[in-house]
């Protein structure tokens, strides 16, 4: 290196890396990556009942219960009857920074802004 200035052959010495790389870096690094623990049961949530999640909204996050309403009432049924146990099984073992001790159901026609509430 001559006066502050590299030469062509000193360049091959660095490594270069994606700006998108050092960026998620900082990120992780700094906690803004931290996902929520709403984030993480809605997550979960959708990837158990696939297309039908869509027509489901998490409500609350209270007490180690999440509320979920609905807008079917033949998926409400079925969500109730015969998915709760299969659901909830999959939140205690995919969701591990929050223990969900019960999941709750209710029945709302209009169509759910899908996803979890606003923080």
């Amino acid at each position: 290196m001559l006066g502050g200035h590299r030469e062509a052959s000193d360049f091959g010495k660095v490594r270069a890396e994606p700006v998108g790389d050092v960026l998620q870096r900082w990120l992780a690094r700094s906690g803004l990556l931290r996902v929520s623990d709403r984030d993480r049961v809605w997550e979960v949530w959708q990837r158990q009942l696939g297309s039908d999640a869509v027509h489901t909204c998490l409500v609350s996050l209270r007490g180690n219960v999440a509320t979920f309403s609905v807008d079917s009432s033949a998926l409400l049924s079925e969500l109730n009857n015969f998915r709760k146990v299969e659901l909830l099984e999959s939140l205690h073992r995919e969701v591990r920074t929050y223990f969900v001790r019960d999941i709750r159901f209710r029945l709302e026609k209009r169509p759910p802004a899908s996803g979890p509430p606003p923080r």
